[in-house]
């Protein structure tokens, strides 16, 4: 049996404090396993992006308030099973967390013309883009 993993990112609710701890919950980690092989090797893209994330988004649901979107690019990740390729330009690693700072979903997202390091269309499924990275 799986266990919930975590690892430690910025705190969206402290951007300027010290980093917290987040969780991918133990039934993700099983789902992929058992149904989704390849996103189960592409959490190490998800650890990667919450230990150095490029962009953090707020506001992600449309029904229930809060949760925040994490946005990196991995050096590689897993295309299909057993292929590793490097991650592609025009794609966005997006790992979503909940208001108690669990990933329920990541995945490659089309990147934002206007701003390679966001998704598509980010104005308007987000509230509003609430960290960049600066160096």
């Amino acid at each position: 049996m799986a266990k919930d993993w975590c690892t430690s990112t910025i705190n969206p609710n402290d951007l300027g404090g010290q980093r917290i701890s987040v969780t991918i919950p133990a039934q993700v980690i099983e789902k992929y396993y058992t149904f989704h092989p390849v996103r189960f090797e592409n959490l190490r893209c998800a650890k990667h992006v919450l230990e150095k994330p490029l962009r953090i988004f707020s506001g992600i649901r449309r029904w229930n308030e809060g949760g925040w979107c994490f946005t990196g690019r991995p050096a590689a990740w897993n295309m299909r099973e057993n292929v590793v390729v490097p991650f592609p330009g025009n794609l966005v690693y997006a790992v979503y967390l909940n208001e108690r700072l669990y990933v329920f979903e990541c995945r490659a997202e089309r990147s934002a013309s206007d701003d390679p390091d966001s998704p598509y269309d980010w104005q308007n499924r987000y509230e509003g883009l609430i960290w960049k990275i600066t160096s």
